[in-house]
Formats: C-alpha cells, structure tokens, sequence
C-alpha cells in the first residue's frame, strides 16, 4: 500500500492485527480518543448526556477498526489477482470513515431528540482530515517499532527436540524417518531421536504447515508449488522438493494462501 505521504507499506491483515492489539497502540489509541473526547470537535456535549460523550468515541473507533480490518482482508484477496495493485491508505480510510461518521451521527441525534444539528459533509471532511494526521503518525512512528519488536519475539521461539532447544526462526523443515527427525537450518542439519507429532505440537499456525504426515516446512517466502503427474510438491529455498498428501491439499493451499502469498 502507501501510506499518506506516498511511501510503500506491506504487511498481512495479521500482522496488523497483532500491531493493533500491542501495548503501544493501545495507549497511542487511548490518548487520540482522549484527544478528541476533550476538544469535542462536533459540539456534541452541548446536546447529549456526558456519559454517552464518554462512550461514543470509543465506539467510533471500534466501528472504524472494524471497517478497516474488514478491508485489509479484501485488499490482501484483490492483490492476489493484481499483483501490481497499490492501495493508498487515504482510500481505505475514507471508506471506513463514511459508515462510522453516519451512524455514531444519527446516535447522537436520537440521544439528542433531534436538537443535534445535522452537518455530516462538513465533519465528516474534519474527521477525514484529522484521521489522516492520527494514521500518518502510526503508520510512521508507532507501527514500524511495534512490528519490529512483535517479529523480533517471535524469531527468539525455540523447539524442544530431543531434549534440545532449536531457534525456530532458523528451521526450513523436518522430515521424519522411522524413529528419528531429520532438520535441515540455514547452513546446518541436526539429527534427532524424537517423533514428528511432538514437535509439531509446539508449533502455531503461522509457523509453518504439515503437508504429510512424514514432513514439516517452515513459513518462507520461497516455498513454491508444483504439480506433477496429478501430484501436488512444496519447492523449498533450499531446493527441496516436498510431498502434498492428497488428503491434506485444500489444507496446504489454504495455508499458503494466508502466509505465503501475502508476503510475496
């Protein structure tokens, strides 16, 4: 995507999604909502009770983060079939803007009884504004920090295997091979008596995918597919060709789909 001032973001719905629930974004969250609690921008509490004052702003902004996410997933289907799609962040802001400002507006009218003036264009050109300097700051000074530190605790996981702790984030893929686990690293390969199914087990998800049940690979950008002879193969960095069960393809390409190709 880019961001407001033309510069190139890329990142998976999940990943934002992990940013969004950090500590950081929290408070940076809790003090822009304070922000506009206090400046009261539309004039509201001059016509609905305070406590509902104190409410509706929380509520904007769930309603947006809502929108937005809800987007963020189209926006990540669409570029699988565009590749070269580039969508500005203003545009997503806008469309998640729209809903939000119109219902937390007629809210505030029916708790009002109607005496709140109805001026939706003008404060919704406000907020569009004002959003825009808010996302400008997080997507320039508060995400990029929060992102690192997620994925740099995420590289520090290990694996207990064979009693032996294995850094995660160097792992390509394990094959099982009667009682024993083979790991092929980086630029190493370890040998271990140990079954596949446990190691597994302290794996998430995102980490990586069992496409038999004598293999597991490691989450990486390079993993390519290939058919051959009705047979579906994981090609990995490392030029290891790895078997699809056929029981577990819809399983496989579903995972590459969500943590592969959004990298790429």
């Amino acid at each position: 995507m880019w961001d407001l001032l033309g510069g190139p973001m890329s990142f998976s719905p999940t990943v934002f999604s992990e940013v969004v629930r950090h500590r950081t974004t929290l408070m940076f969250v809790f003090l822009s909502l304070l922000v506009f609690f206090a400046a009261d921008p539309s004039n509201a509490r001059d016509y609905i009770p305070f406590w509902f004052s104190m409410i509706v702003w929380p509520l904007a902004f769930c309603l947006y983060l809502l929108a937005y996410e809800i987007e963020l997933f189209f926006v990540a289907a669409l570029t699988q079939l565009l590749p070269w799609l580039r969508v500005p962040t203003p545009l997503l802001s806008l469309i998640a803007l729209t809903p939000t400002v119109y219902l937390c507006e007629k809210l505030v009218d029916q708790m009002s009884n109607g005496a709140f003036p109805e001026d939706i264009l003008s404060r919704m050109v406000f907020y569009f504004l004002t959003v825009q300097g808010v996302e400008t700051l997080f997507y320039r000074f508060i995400m990029p920090g929060v992102r690192q530190e997620i994925e740099s605790r995420q590289q520090k996981r290990h694996l207990v295997v064979g009693g032996e702790k294995i850094e995660l984030c160097k792992l390509l893929h394990i094959e099982a091979r009667e009682h024993h686990v083979h790991l092929t690293f980086d630029d190493d390969k370890s040998l271990f008596r140990a079954r596949l199914g446990d190691i597994v087990a302290q794996t998430k998800t995102e980490d990586g995918v069992q496409p038999h049940r004598s293999w597991w690979v490691a989450r990486d950008p390079a993993i390519k597919t290939e058919r051959r002879d009705g047979r579906l193969f994981l090609r990995l960095r490392d030029d290891t060709e790895v078997p699809v069960a056929r029981t577990r393809v819809n399983d496989v390409l579903d995972w590459l789909e969500t943590h592969i190709n959004p990298l790429q």
